[in-house]
């Protein structure tokens, strides 16, 4: 097998991998006798006369990107019809592989998303944004060592928002930012700081934050609205210290993420020795002084040493036998029996921890125990009467105009030299009040009904009883309908 304009130089061993933006291949490089990785890009990407004038300055920044664990781009060729990257072809097991498994352990997620974090941070002192951060992009090798695949691809074959999202699958929306949902074009470090989040939860979990069953639609108000999971039952295998630094990195406004992979990598190396203190890991001096609970007995008989306790003992009785006749008498004296008429009676012994019977002289007549005093029946409790006093209630304000938006597509268009599809989204508003920030989530269905791609567009502002009009063009002619759905605004 051959390529266009490469057959003198490369030699197409197989086919690697295929995505929405081309094919990759293994090729031997005759020259210098190497394998190495070509990613062929798709035709209809090739052909865009915006990504042919990008191509050859990106693809000369991205040739400059020198870390261990980022992929090399050796070359970079320009044939007619044709746009070819030559990489640096890596033999390992990609880590969605891996986390077919499970989740990984603390000491493989410690080894292997330092190095992640640490080759973003290079790059993203290059001004280099991935923009395409998944588990299928992050390659494990034998030695252990991670090497980031198509780093910046996405930022080269771009022309707009809606071009990123051609063959887009529900694997790459997942670990998306919401800004990349929203379809804004200006990106920066912090969209992959929330992707490099959710790739780190799921190392830690062993599957991703969403189900892999659920809609495009679905998924996309999950990322723009929920956190990244249920903040009262978070996942067994996630610690709390690693789970607060994911909840940072994915915050939904990016001014409340980590401002750099450098912040994220510090938390994320204090987070990992919170754990192993929380994991109650102690010194082996430690664990020496405090596993021995027996006292090692002596060799010889020590002499018996006397105890003060029997005296201590003994005093502590007599007191209480002390108190316990003056509690007798008190006794008595409720019971109102004169002093004159019995004797002064002491209890039999001190020793005693009960009060002893009491005595009177056999010329004296016994005196009938003294009755409780009866109780006094305490008055019928009357209904209390509550005075209650009506308040007049506040004034109610007058109910804020709210706005009423209806969305639709217009009639579409196709030519087929250039292959386009242009069509008219109609957005209306029927109420009283004005909505800003709409988004809105386009579906685009070919001829036989299955989804293409999806697009969203941003809208500032629409007033009451306003109408406004936008042009969707996109660079395929294979679109047959397209349904607009109103994903978000804000009154």
């Amino acid at each position: 097998m051959t390529l266009p304009g490469l057959a003198e130089r490369y030699e197409v061993v197989r086919v690697l991998g295929e995505g929405g933006m081309g094919v990759v291949y293994l090729a031997l490089q005759k020259k210098l006798n190497r394998y190495v990785a070509i990613k062929s890009i798709a035709p209809y990407l090739a052909r865009e006369p915006q990504i042919r004038e990008r191509f050859a300055s990106e693809a000369a920044v991205l040739a400059r990107l020198n870390h261990p664990n980022i992929v090399t781009l050796y070359d970079y060729i320009e044939e007619e019809g044709a746009l070819y990257l030559i990489m640096e072809y890596v033999e390992g097991q990609p880590l969605a592989q891996k986390l077919q498994q499970g989740p990984l352990s603390l000491e493989e997620v410690r080894h292997y998303f330092k190095q992640v974090l640490e080759a973003f941070a290079y790059a993203h002192r290059q001004g280099i944004v991935h923009r395409d951060i998944k588990p299928a992009n992050l390659m494990i090798t034998s030695d252990r060592r991670v090497k980031i695949l198509d780093f910046g691809v996405a930022r080269l074959l771009q022309t707009d928002h809606s071009l990123t999202r051609t063959g887009m699958r529900i694997g790459t929306l997942m670990y998306m930012s919401p800004e990349q949902i929203k379809g804004e074009r200006e990106l920066d470090a912090r969209s992959d700081i929330y992707s490099l989040g959710v790739v780190l939860y799921e190392m830690l979990v062993g599957q991703p934050p969403y189900p892999p069953d659920i809609s495009e639609f679905h998924l996309s108000l999950r990322i723009v609205q929920e956190p990244l999971f249920d903040l009262a039952h978070p996942p067994a295998t996630l610690p709390s210290a690693l789970g607060e630094i994911i909840l940072k990195a994915t915050e939904k406004q990016p001014a409340y993420r980590y401002p750099s992979c450098e912040a994220f990598l510090a938390d994320f190396e204090a987070a990992f020795r919170e754990v192993g203190e929380a994991e109650g890991q102690r010194s082996p001096e430690k664990a020496a002084s405090s596993s021995s609970t027996s006292v090692e007995q002596p060799a010889f008989p020590q002499p018996a040493r006397k105890s003060k306790w029997p005296i201590i003992t003994l005093l502590l009785v007599v007191g209480a036998g002390i108190g316990l006749g003056a509690f007798g008498f008190w006794r008595f004296s409720k019971g109102k029996v004169e002093p004159a008429s019995s004797p002064a009676v002491m209890p039999e012994t001190l020793l005693t921890a009960v009060p002893p019977p009491i005595r009177v002289s056999p010329a004296s007549k016994a005196l009938p125990p003294a009755s409780p005093p009866k109780p006094v029946p305490a008055p019928p409790s009357q209904p209390r009467k509550e005075v209650v006093v009506a308040a007049s209630p506040p004034p109610t304000p007058p109910p804020s105009p709210k706005p009423l938006l209806q969305v639709e597509v217009g009639e579409l268009s196709r030519t087929l030299i250039p292959s386009r599809t242009k069509a008219k989204l109609f957005l209306r508003n029927t109420g009283e009040g004005v909505a800003t920030n709409i988004q809105i989530l386009l579906h685009l269905f070919d001829k036989a009904g299955a989804l293409r791609q999806t697009d969203t567009i941003t809208i500032r502002q629409i007033g009451p009883q306003e109408e406004q009009m936008r042009v969707l063009e996109y660079s395929t002619s294979k679109i047959h309908a397209i349904r607009a759905e109103i994903l978000h605004y804000q009154p």
